[in-house]
């Protein structure tokens, strides 16, 4: 007993100190404060591109403002070679790069704008890095907790897809950065048997329905943030996305009758380290989960800054990234419904089509059952 109060002592003497030395912190937000939000994207692959402009609006502001997009802004994108690329205004707060742009690897590209006000604004020198490749894709099948379209937290049956990168590092980029986007569509089609008390001869109808509905995979930035676990550029095994197996998973009913198929996208962007430093910032205060150690949210600063006048407050992210992409379509079964070229007014097959889960009278996709525009075959 002496003993056990020894160390109960002990323990309370060492954990004094870090009683002592806590004080509250308080992040460096201003409610009150107007900021310019830059959302931007220009890459190696074909445009156009466009910039968003757009105000926040003071914590007490009126909440029931239309919008708080900014529609005259001068803006120009200037290269490292010296060129200038004048953006024209839309709509939505959205200003457009001219169709021919190409942005270069090797090069940086610098983000200007003026505002009405006549305050000037400018991103940091970003560098296109040349696109990195995936080395190896693979998926490992697993059993995981998943957010399903419904909100519910299910086990699900499925696929960690998982990948290997950077085995061929450049001198250019000797240490890359990437992160990636993936989503999954799910194509679905059955019959409906339906009985047609108006038809004379007494036949039977059926609905053949017809729909896709698209989810994305990931719920903050998936960025390559293994490279601080090594000297090495290489990394090994990692984690794009949980693929679930079942349409269910998605909130897609499911039927004897019913085939579908999953068509899994994904896309490579490499990134420099401003963007792995905004992304970073941004998942850490995503993930937050109410613990002692989670980061404060405070406001998400860009490479974005007013050169006119450093007090104003100027959010968001100009990214320049080069681009890879790539498809692949996973097909449930191989049950097919009944199909005909022409929707018949009396018995036969009728057609419903739904596109993320509504139903649609989109010409293009009322009779055609995988769409071309897919590469579906039959």
């Amino acid at each position: 007993m002496k003993q056990l109060l020894h160390h109960m002592i002990l323990i309370l003497l060492i954990g004094l100190p870090f009683v002592s030395c806590t004080e509250i912190y308080v992040p460096q937000v201003d409610p009150n404060r107007e900021a310019l939000v830059v959302e931007g994207l220009i890459t190696d692959g074909v445009g156009p591109f466009h910039i968003t402009l757009s105000k926040s609006r003071p914590y007490n502001s009126d909440s029931t403002l239309k919008s708080a997009y900014v529609s005259d802004a001068v803006l120009s994108v200037t290269d490292s070679e010296n060129q200038t690329f004048d953006l024209t205004y839309q709509s939505n707060g959205r200003y457009w790069l001219p169709d021919t742009f190409r942005a270069v690897a090797g090069r940086s590209y610098v983000l200007h704008i003026t505002t009405s006000d006549g305050e000037q604004y400018e991103s940091n020198p970003q560098t296109l890095f040349a696109p990195e490749t995936i080395d190896t894709m693979y998926t490992i099948s697993v059993t995981k907790d998943y957010l399903n379209a419904y909100n519910q937290l299910k086990s699900a049956d499925g696929f960690d897809i998982r990948v290997d990168l950077f085995k061929n590092a450049t001198a250019a980029n000797p240490k890359p950065l990437c992160r990636f986007e993936s989503n999954v569509v799910v194509q679905y089609q059955f019959t409906q048997e339906k009985f047609d008390p108006t038809n004379p001869a007494g036949e039977d109808w059926y609905w053949f329905i017809f729909g896709w509905n698209t989810f994305n995979l990931n719920e903050t930035t998936n960025i390559t943030d293994e490279r601080s676990k090594s000297s090495s550029a290489e990394i090994k095994d990692h984690l794009i996305c949980f693929l679930p197996k079942d349409p269910g998973a998605y909130g897609i009913n499911t039927y004897t009758t019913m085939s579908s198929f999953m068509y899994f996208r994904y896309k490579q962007y490499t990134i420099n380290e401003d963007t792995y430093q905004f992304y970073q910032e941004a998942n850490k205060q995503l993930s937050a989960s109410g613990k002692m150690f989670d980061p404060i949210t405070s406001q998400l600063y860009g490479n974005m800054n007013c050169t006119s006048n450093p007090t104003k407050l100027a959010l968001g992210l100009f990214e320049v990234s080069s681009v890879r992409q790539a498809a692949y379509i996973i097909r449930r079964s191989a049950v097919m419904a009944p199909y005909t070229d022409n929707i018949p007014t009396v018995g036969g097959a009728y057609y419903k089509v739904y596109k993320d889960g509504r139903e649609t009278d989109d010409p293009e996709f009322e009779v055609i059952p995988f769409p071309n525009w897919w590469s579906h075959t039959r």
